[in-house]
C-alpha cells in the first residue's frame, strides 16, 4: 500500500506578507558589503577623496550665501547665514542624494540582478546608508565650524537623529520608486535630476523659511502641505542652529506621516515590479 503524501501548493504571498521587510535583517550582511562597496567605488581614484563630501556643500552654501544672503538681502542681521545655507544643504545630503543613489541602484548592478539571486530590496536599503556617510562626514565638519560662527548646541540638537530619519525614510521611499520605474523606462534617469534640482530651488534648502513664508503670506500653508520634504529641511535646520521652530506641531506630525506613507507605497511600487527586474533590466 503506497504511503500517500500531503499536497503542498506553493503561492505568492500576498497582502502585507508579500513586503517580506524580514528579509532585511536575515540579509543585513549582504546591505553591508553593498554598502561598503559603494562608498569606497564613489571616491576611488579621485585627487581629493573623500574631501568632496565637504567641499561640495560647502562650495554649494557659499554660492548660496552670496545670492541670497548679499543680493536677495536675506542675511541682513544675520552673521551666520552661512552656516545656515550649510546646515540646509546638509538636510539636502540627507534626502536628495539618497534618491539620486538609490534610483540608479537597480541599473548600475544589472548584471548581476539578471545572474546572482538575492533580495533586491537589499540594494536600494544599502545606497541610502552609504549616501548617508557623506551627512556624518559634513556634520562633523559643520561641529567644527559653530566655533567661528559663535554658534552654541541647544537642546533642540538632540531632535537631530528625529529629523535625519524621517528625511532618509521618505528618500528610500521616493527612491524605490525611481529605482523601480528606472528598470522599464530609462526616462526616469533624465527626468529625475531636473525635478531634484526644482525641488531643491523650491525648498528652504539654501534660503531661510521665515524671509520666504513673509513674501507666501497665505499660501505658506499650502506649500508646507504640498512640500512635506521642507518641513523636515527646516526642522533639521533648527536642530543644528536652535532658535524658534517657524513650523507648527501638526505640520510636523505631518511630514513624519508622509514619510511613513510614501516609504510604503515606494516599497509597494518596488515589490510589484520586483519579479520584471531580471526580465527587462
Amino acid at each position: 500500500m503506497t504511503e500517500t503524501k500531503p499536497l503542498i501548493l506553493v503561492r505568492p504571498p500576498h497582502g502585507l506578507a508579500a513586503l517580506n521587510i524580514h528579509e532585511l535583517v536575515q540579509y543585513w550582511e549582504l546591505v553591508r558589503t553593498f554598502a561598503q562597496k559603494e562608498i569606497l567605488l564613489r571616491y576611488r581614484q579621485t585627487a581629493l577623496g573623500v574631501v568632496w563630501v565637504v567641499l561640495q556643500p560647502l562650495l554649494t552654501s557659499a554660492i548660496a550665501s552670496f545670492v541670497f544672503g548679499k543680493i536677495a538681502g536675506f542675511a541682513q542681521g544675520d552673521s551666520a547665514f552661512f552656516l545656515r545655507a550649510f546646515a540646509g544643504q546638509i538636510a539636502w545630503t540627507v534626502f536628495g542624494l539618497s534618491i539620486f543613489k538609490i534610483s540608479t541602484c537597480l541599473v548600475g548592478n544589472s548584471a548581476m540582478l539578471s545572474k546572482v539571486f538575492f533580495p533586491r530590496l537589499t540594494l536600494p536599503v544599502a545606497s541610502t546608508v552609504a549616501a548617508q556617510m557623506d551627512t556624518l562626514v559634513a556634520l562633523a565638519a559643520f561641529v567644527l565650524l559653530m566655533p567661528f560662527f559663535h554658534v552654541v548646541p541647544t537642546l533642540a540638537f538632540l531632535t537631530l537623529p528625529l529629523w535625519f530619519g524621517a528625511l532618509a525614510v521618505m528618500a528610500l521611499g521616493v527612491g524605490m520608486m525611481a529605482a523601480a520605474l528606472m528598470v522599464s523606462y530609462r526616462d526616469v534617469q533624465f527626468v529625475l535630476p531636473v525635478w531634484l534640482n526644482s525641488l531643491m530651488v523650491f525648498s528652504p534648502v539654501q534660503w531661510p523659511l521665515a524671509k520666504m513664508a513673509g513674501k507666501l503670506g497665505g499660501l505658506g500653508t499650502l506649500y508646507l502641505v504640498g512640500n512635506p520634504a521642507a518641513i523636515l529641511i527646516e526642522g533639521f535646520r533648527w536642530s543644528l542652529m536652535g532658535g524658534t521652530l517657524l513650523i507648527a506641531p501638526w505640520q510636523v506630525a505631518y511630514a513624519a506621516l508622509m514619510s511613513v506613507v510614501i516609504l510604503f507605497v515606494g516599497l509597494l511600487i518596488f515589490r510589484m515590479q520586483e519579479r520584471r527586474f531580471a526580465d527587462v533590466i
